[in-house]
């Protein structure tokens, strides 16, 4: 996976659990918590964390209680798991976490359809759009019928926007959908909107695409996952993917109100700062992608086709007077909200010369390498010894400047040049480097971490790869 997957939900867990105090799933009883001694409440998620304002709504949580209540980020263990979000889900009705995260998308199959309206094809295509959704009363009648599932609603979480990712194909106007297999998370109405355009829906395992003719995917999960040299659609948004977050009963009741009402007055809090973090994480991904897939637009013929195929999913949702209302509604703020219409990507456009991404790596990072992971990289042990400690690394105008702890001689200078997600690095001084030679790593940032990883054709300085740079300033 490039951008640290597996590292950075765990990162993000384990920073959390820290800053509870290390208090444990139970905690003291509601009613009785400090902040010396707060109230840690479990919060289950298979899709990793800091891909979901999980981190944004814990931080939430612990800011509103002024540190009473604190969130505990903890993984599922479901990833090869086509139906993962209703294990998670299960795991909570069942008490085995007191709250979950969950993708919207996945309560229409278990029968609870009042998140349809925010699902429906075509028509959240933008993320002042969804702010807007998410932040009036609508959100709060969706999360209502959560409790037929046998949970509580706690919050509605925005999601990056999902476009037509065409693998054997670039998924156009509606033609291009006849006949053809396209991917997506387990999801009714999805299902139903590809049927209507022709195609085969098909559930798979997260990371996984082989078989499909295309999916639904947006570009941070595109990049997070390593697909590429397939084409993206850039002018058609299918819906977006928000996140529920839910809660046991029993747990929930055991609150006292005003420990209720954070948590809900945390989800509220937590739109704005999760959909900025959407919108930048979108953007890094949009310009690492533009060097390794095609982006592809739709005509007005091809998005009036689109729409045309799915009117008889339209008509079935309006059929329900309360959707209809709520379609109604959605229909009326998404025209306040032109020009912001449509959510177009674009690939950004570098001066000539200019290395794309370069502005994202530039400035001061910090890292620790270990002995042992320094060792299981193939470094000989007496090196590892020598390399292992505090490293900072600065990257300002094509020159880099690595340093180690004052005292331990551990520094080199040189130049780098950026493609695409490639940096070259030519060495001025240094010890156990070849001066003046070229060497060539993967690099990727996400949420202000950066990892490497080897290039193809190129020995890698095997030291960088074990450990990810978090960013100083």
């Amino acid at each position: 996976m490039r951008w640290g997957a597996r590292w950075g939900g765990l990162a993000a867990a384990a920073l959390v659990a820290v800053a509870a105090g290390c208090g444990g799933s139970g905690g003291d009883k509601a009613g009785g918590t400090s902040k010396e001694h707060p109230l840690v409440l479990t919060l289950e998620s298979e899709d990793d964390v800091v891909l979901s304002g999980a981190p944004e709504f814990a931080e939430a949580v612990a800011r509103l209680s002024q540190g009473s209540l604190r969130i505990d980020l903890v993984p599922a263990g479901r990833s090869t798991e086509v139906d993962f979000e209703r294990g998670v889900l299960e795991d909570v009705r069942d008490g085995k976490a007191q709250l979950g995260i969950v993708g919207a998308r996945v309560w229409d199959t278990l029968g609870v359809g009042s998140f349809e309206v925010l699902l429906a094809p075509f028509l959240v295509d933008s993320y002042e759009l969804e702010r807007r959704v998410l932040e009036s009363t609508l959100a709060e009648e969706m999360l209502v019928g959560v409790e037929q599932a046998g949970v509580v609603g706690i919050a509605l979480l925005p999601g990056p926007l999902r476009r037509p990712f065409g693998i054997t194909r670039a998924l156009l106007g509606s033609d291009a959908y006849r006949g053809a297999t396209i991917g997506l998370r387990p999801a009714a109405l999805a299902g139903e909107t590809l049927r209507a355009l022709g195609s085969r829906p098909k559930a798979y395992v997260p990371g996984d695409l082989a078989g499909l003719d295309g999916a639904e995917l947006d570009p941070t999960t595109i990049a997070f996952n390593d697909y590429d040299r397939q084409a993206l659609t850039t002018n058609v948004v299918l819906w977006p993917k928000p996140f529920t977050i839910v809660m046991n009963r029993t747990a929930f009741e055991a609150l006292t109100g005003e420990q209720q009402e954070v948590l809900r007055r945390a989800g509220r809090e937590a739109i704005a700062p999760e959909l900025e973090q959407i919108e930048r994480d979108e953007a890094r991904a949009v310009g690492e992608l533009c060097t390794q897939l095609s982006f592809v637009t739709a005509t007005a013929r091809d998005r009036a086709a689109l729409r045309a195929a799915v009117q008889p999913v339209y008509a079935a949702l309006e059929g329900n007077a309360r959707v209809g209302r709520q379609l109604a509604e959605i229909e009326a703020t998404k025209r306040e909200t032109a020009p912001t219409l449509l959510a177009v990507l674009d690939c950004p456009r570098a001066t000539a010369g200019a290395a794309t991404g370069v502005s994202a790596l530039e400035g001061t990072w910090e890292t620790t390498w270990i002995r042992a992971a320094l060792i299981a990289e193939g470094i000989a042990p007496r090196d590892a010894t020598a390399l292992s400690g505090h490293h900072t690394v600065e990257f300002a105008n094509g020159r880099l400047r690595f340093q180690g702890d004052p005292g331990s001689g551990k520094s080199a200078v040189g130049t780098y040049t950026v493609r695409g997600d490639v940096i070259r690095f030519v060495f001025d001084t240094g010890i156990a480097l070849q001066l003046g030679r070229p060497y060539e790593l993967r690099w990727s940032i996400y949420r202000e971490v950066l990892t490497f990883s080897a290039a193809a054709g190129s020995e890698p300085l095997l030291a960088f790869l074990t450990a990810p740079y978090t960013r100083v300033r």
